[in-house]
């Protein structure tokens, strides 16, 4: 009997043995696949073969050059090249020929417009903006001399026309 305990005892531990192996393991987590940065398949800049000056392509026309010599200060040049741009007969060309011609006429009558700023390394059209600052500031200095003027009118109208009123009182009186 001894033999038969002692297989019985091993069939026993054999099968705790073969259950524990077979038996669900403790809660680990199972591993999460990695989620990779979603990758862009745009080319880097800096190894691009590509000569992008070449790649653009600048139409100038008679306005952009006005424009230029707007920043540049030289306004005989650019109502030149604004009087030219009108003659492409656009409507649009008008209307642009239009404005940079007065805006030359302003700014040539300015006298802040003499000043030279090209010496201040500013792009064009940080110039063209110093430039519409200094016609606004143009304007509002004959805005307000106007204002004095029509103030100057206005008191010698009233002046007028007390001493219309005291002749017509003398008159009358006789």
């Amino acid at each position: 009997m001894p033999h038969t305990c002692s297989r019985f005892l091993i069939t026993i531990f054999a099968t705790l043995v073969v259950s524990g192996c077979a038996s669900p393991e403790s809660a680990a987590p199972e591993p999460q696949p990695e989620v990779s940065a979603a990758e862009l398949n745009l080319p880097d800049p800096l190894v691009a073969d590509c000569d992008c000056e070449e790649l653009i392509v600048v139409e100038e026309n008679y306005f952009d050059r006005g424009v230029r010599a707007l920043a540049a200060r030289d306004y005989d040049q650019a109502a030149t090249y604004f009087e030219r741009h009108r003659d492409s007969e656009s409507s649009e060309a008008q209307r642009e020929a239009d404005v940079g011609i007065a805006f030359v006429t302003l700014m040539s009558e300015a006298s802040i417009a003499s000043a030279d700023s090209a010496a201040s390394g500013v792009d064009e059209r940080a110039e063209v903006m110093i430039l519409a600052l200094a016609a606004v500031q143009t304007l509002e200095g004959r805005l307000e001399a106007l204002d004095a003027l029509n103030k100057a009118i206005s008191e010698d109208l009233e002046k007028r026309e007390e001493a219309l009123k005291r002749l017509r009182d003398l008159t009358l009186g006789q």
